[in-house]
């Protein structure tokens, strides 16, 4: 496993792997690699700062963004996973991520941030 390598090579191979995923449009991958980013400890990933976290919509992947508009209309877990055709699963892990990168606590948060947003 690349954490077995060590933490700062973990560190700069899921960057890197982030990166490529974001250039390709590979919105599923870099998803994948911002979960490891976050697991080595990384928050607000695109800058590769330890405990450093992100505010606005621009560090949320394209889905994400979707998922907040829906969190914005009151919409569950269940409801934004068939409105996007993915499993409940996903839908979570999502709205979960969403929470993460927007530094909020709670999917109340989260949708009352999309409904400052606009959106």
């Amino acid at each position: 496993m690349l954490a077995a390598a060590g933490p700062d090579v973990a560190l700069a191979e899921a960057q890197a792997a982030q990166a490529c995923f974001r250039e390709l449009s590979a919105g599923r991958d870099a998803d994948t690699a911002a979960a490891l980013l976050r697991e080595l400890g990384v928050r607000g990933h695109s800058n590769g700062q330890r405990g450093i976290g992100h505010s606005g919509t621009g560090s949320l992947t394209v889905r994400e963004q979707e998922v907040l508009a829906l969190l914005g209309e009151g919409l569950s877990n269940p409801d934004i996973a068939a409105r996007l055709f993915v499993s409940r699963r996903t839908a979570e892990h999502h709205v979960s991520n969403i929470l993460a990168k927007l530094g909020l606590t709670n999917r109340a948060a989260a949708t009352a941030y999309a409904i400052r947003q606009g959106g």
